[in-house]
């Protein structure tokens, strides 16, 4: 995957080599790869303002960027709209259709 096309809090050093995301569903994660999820709010200043109140599906969780995320409950998620990937905490998105 192409660094660019993530959000400020998914943006990796070239140094640092591939993103380290898990792409299947994880027992005691929030979400499930495929839910269908819309940004609510945003925690921190590092997230991409533009996005709040859009849709997307739940593409990957990530637990080793170095943001504190605890596994299995408390990962990043990577939500894919479209063409752009970026990733949020459990609390900043809503599944859709339930």
């Amino acid at each position: 995957m192409n660094p660019s096309r993530f959000s400020k809090r998914g943006q990796r050093p070239e140094n640092m080599g591939a993103r380290q995301g898990i792409y299947t569903d994880v027992a005691g994660a929030p979400f499930r790869i495929g839910d269908t999820v819309k940004v609510v709010s945003l925690s921190d200043d590092t997230a991409d303002e533009d996005l709040l109140g859009c849709q997307g599906s739940v593409f990957y969780f990530e637990y080793s960027c170095g943001c504190g995320q605890t596994f299995p409950d408390d990962p990043m998620i990577g939500v894919r709209f479209q063409e752009r990937t970026a990733e949020f905490w459990k609390e900043e998105l809503a599944v859709l259709g339930e």
